[in-house]
């Protein structure tokens, strides 16, 4: 199952940050590739992603929920899609006035192709977390 994980400094307090990476909508638009979103209540939401595979694009519907929230420490969340679920941690720790960032998303690819998107995966899954973080720190500290 292809993994990324990052971990970066964000330059504000972590309940701001918290605030910030809570909210289905706002995290949802630092993910790659998501096109629209959805809200269906503070735990659901359903992002529309556009995935490129080499040459071609794939419009992709994710069903995402959070898992568990404690504030303002960690947060855990899954999203499910036709070929694939995903299921992300994001772990907050105070460091001075700013606040480190760690974030893991775990990809478990399904259906026939599956074994050509788990190698497409694991190659594009550290580009994407290095997207994830540079989209959250440019908008919280912006």
């Amino acid at each position: 199952m292809p993994e990324g994980t990052i971990s970066f400094e964000v330059g504000a307090p972590v309940n701001r940050v918290w605030d910030f990476l809570s909210d289905m909508r706002k995290i949802g638009q630092c993910i790659p590739g998501v096109e629209s979103i959805e809200i269906h209540d503070e735990r659901r939401a359903t992002w529309h992603l556009k995935v490129k595979l080499g040459p071609l694009s794939q419009q992709i519907r994710v069903e995402t929920e959070s898992l568990e929230k404690v504030p303002p420490s960690r947060a855990k969340f899954i999203g499910r899609a036709d070929n694939m679920n995903m299921t992300g941690t994001i772990v907050l720790e105070p460091r001075g006035e700013g606040t480190a960032v760690t974030y893991t998303m775990n990809v478990e690819t399904k259906g026939p192709l599956a074994r050509i998107m788990d190698n497409f995966m694991k190659a594009k899954l550290s580009q994407q977390t290095q997207e994830f973080a540079s989209n959250v720190k440019k908008s919280i500290e912006s």
